[in-house]
């Protein structure tokens, strides 16, 4: 089996970014979903985002990719790295937020966001845009993609093949929009290129978290 999954890594990371932005969205628009309450649906969505994400961190494992990103040794340069990352991420808002109309996803979550209420809205306000959100993402569009498209580091495909897949996976279920693309696929620059400075997951998620939770408190304000 480890043969088989280090042999067809490519194919089976391609698979697992496909399954990321389509598994849970085929699974909670059949009938299961039926009658389920607003905090079960959203924790399975959750749940199946997870599964997803769980077997890419089985195969990176057996394939031998988490040794190469597991990385987590500090170097004050990470820290300098990050924050200059976290300063693009604002220069990015900054001027796409004068350049750009507000994208199709913020848009459906600011009309979800009024009747969250109890579990639901600690779920939905903090534990999955600020927590369980960032894990994921990282691990599937920086560490199981940017593993995957190693072969190309030197034309830099593996930092732009996680850019824009990061960007797909945010429009995928809110219809094309190029501003909406572009605006994803920035972010994602962003975060590839730390991973790729610091060579360890940790720190894009360290970041993606920090970026997410001022999002989050600021929409709150």
């Amino acid at each position: 089996m480890k043969k088989i999954i280090s042999r067809y890594y490519f194919i089976i990371a391609f698979l697992l970014v496909i399954a990321d932005q389509k598994f849970s969205g085929l699974v909670l628009s059949s009938d299961f979903a039926l009658g389920l309450s607003d905090f079960t649906y959203y924790l399975s969505d959750m749940m199946l985002n997870f599964l997803v994400v769980l077997f890419a961190l089985i195969v990176m494992i057996w394939s031998e990719k988490w040794q190469q990103i597991n990385n987590r040794k500090f170097k004050r340069s990470y820290l300098f790295y990050s924050f200059l990352a976290l300063l693009s991420f604002v220069a990015w808002n900054f001027v796409t937020f004068f350049l750009f109309p507000p994208t199709r996803n913020e848009i459906s979550y600011q009309h979800a966001a009024p009747t969250f209420t109890g579990a639901t809205a600690f779920l939905m306000y903090f534990f999955y845009p600020v927590i369980a959100g960032p894990i994921f993402e990282d691990m599937i569009y920086r560490g199981l993609v940017m593993t995957a498209l190693e072969k190309g580091k030197k034309w830099g495909l593996d930092v732009l093949g996680s850019a824009v897949l990061f960007g797909v996976s945010h429009i995928s279920n809110h219809g094309w929009v190029l501003t909406d693309f572009v605006f994803y696929m920035g972010g994602g620059l962003i975060f590839a290129v730390l991973f790729r400075m610091t060579k360890s997951i940790y720190w894009p998620i360290g970041l993606h978290i920090v970026y997410n939770g001022i999002g989050q408190i600021l929409m709150l304000l």
